[in-house]
């Protein structure tokens, strides 16, 4: 007896039609539940992908570190916006805890910033335990190391005299070697070290020698002699260390111009931060009978200046010695070859004649158009120079 086949071929490819059907509804139910953005991968059975790293491993004590990550689709290579991600660290039995929540921005990141107060390893965790979405990034270790504090008790000193610095390690830690060092050529240099108290402080003291501006820090003494590591050192604000001298202000000869107004005058000068200021001098006046004064100011009637030295004529001022002989008539009145103002005028020859003093030969104009040296004769003409009646940065180096 012959069988047909073909009602048997119907049957089955009836049912196969219909599973094929039913794959498609199953499909589009669970498409119309995520929504169009399930991530390629994910819909393919793949993981998401998730990265962490952070901006420093390495941190002192009470400091902050960004740890940035991203959550990737690792079949499209496209970050995955809107994402729930965690932050998690682990705790000391080795369980992980979560410490933030955040969402992934537009392009799959996140960021967060963490204060630990102690050596911490981060992790980020996306999806439930056992999901298919469930992905986490490389463990992260951020190091935290005792945090090193330090301050001046002044930001300017007097050459050879002293200067503090204190501080202390945070938490605290006694008997640690600390060095003051100083920056020069490029490279540090010890000046002097102590040991932390009990209680982690420290203090320091140097007289620094040599006028100039001080670049400071103080390091821990490592054993390696490496780069410090954080919370190992710490840089102090510049240190101006400067040379200071005592003038007195007098007169020779009949004097009609205000003398009150001169000596403020010499003295606003000698403080403006633009004068020989900038080449770690200070200026302090002294009383003319205290005897204290290392040099004198003195405005002289334009008659009485060849008397301190035939170099000294009637028409202009003079340095002698000890002596900043300041011309009246120039003073009252100006230079006819000197352009600028009679403010200008006078706090010029002040600084030029004060230059003389601090060891400063004459100088000449370097070009048409460019500011005038200070210690150039501006008072007789500025051969295409501009008015200027300060230091110029090289006048200030070549003065010590």
């Amino acid at each position: 007896m012959r069988t047909s086949l073909r009602p048997i071929v119907a049957v089955l490819t009836g049912a196969a039609i219909l599973c094929g059907l039913t794959w498609l509804a199953a499909s589009a139910a669970v498409a119309a539940v995520v929504g169009p953005s399930l991530p390629v991968a994910l819909a393919a059975g793949m993981p998401t992908v998730l990265t962490l790293g952070a901006d420093q491993p390495d941190l002192a004590y009470g400091g902050s570190r960004t740890l940035t990550g991203r959550l990737t689709d690792p079949a499209s290579g496209s970050g995955v916006a809107g994402a729930p991600v965690r932050l998690e660290t682990r705790s000391v039995d080795g369980a992980w805890v979560e410490v933030a929540l955040v969402t992934t921005d537009a392009g799959g990141g996140v960021s967060i910033t963490q204060t630990p107060t102690a050596t911490t390893t981060y992790r980020l965790h996306h999806g439930d335990p056992g999901t298919p979405d469930e992905s986490t990034s490389p463990e992260v270790i951020v190091s935290v190391h005792p945090a090193l504090t330090a301050a001046l008790s002044q930001a300017a000193v007097r050459a050879r005299r002293p200067v503090t610095v204190t501080g202390a390690i945070v938490p605290a830690e006694p008997d640690v070697a600390l060095d003051l060092e100083r920056s020069t050529g490029g490279t540090w240099q010890r000046v002097t070290g102590t040991r932390t108290a009990a209680d982690g402080s420290y203090s320091l003291t140097a007289a620094p020698a040599a006028p100039g501006s001080w670049s400071l820090r103080v390091v821990r003494a490592l054993p390696d002699a490496g780069v410090p590591r954080a919370g190992s050192a710490v840089d102090l604000p510049r240190l101006e260390v400067f040379r200071l001298h005592r003038y007195s202000v007098t007169t020779r000869g009949t004097i009609r111009a205000d003398m009150d107004a001169f000596r403020a005058a010499v003295a606003a000068t000698y403080a403006d931060a633009r004068g020989w200021a900038r080449a770690h001098h200070r200026f302090r006046a002294v009383e003319p009978s205290s005897g204290g004064a290392e040099f004198t100011v003195v405005l002289a009637q334009a008659q009485s200046l060849p008397t301190y030295s035939r170099v000294c004529s009637s028409m202009y001022s003079c340095r002698v010695g000890r002596y900043v002989i300041i011309n009246q008539d120039r003073w009252r009145r100006g230079s006819p070859y000197f352009p600028g103002t009679l403010e200008q005028y006078r706090r010029m020859v002040v600084n030029h004649e004060t230059g003389h003093w601090l060891g400063r030969g004459h100088a000449y104009c370097p070009g048409p158009g460019r500011s005038a040296p200070v210690m150039q004769q501006q008072s007789k003409g500025l051969h295409g120079c501009r008015v200027n009646p300060w230091p110029l940065p090289r006048e200030v180096r070549s003065v010590s």
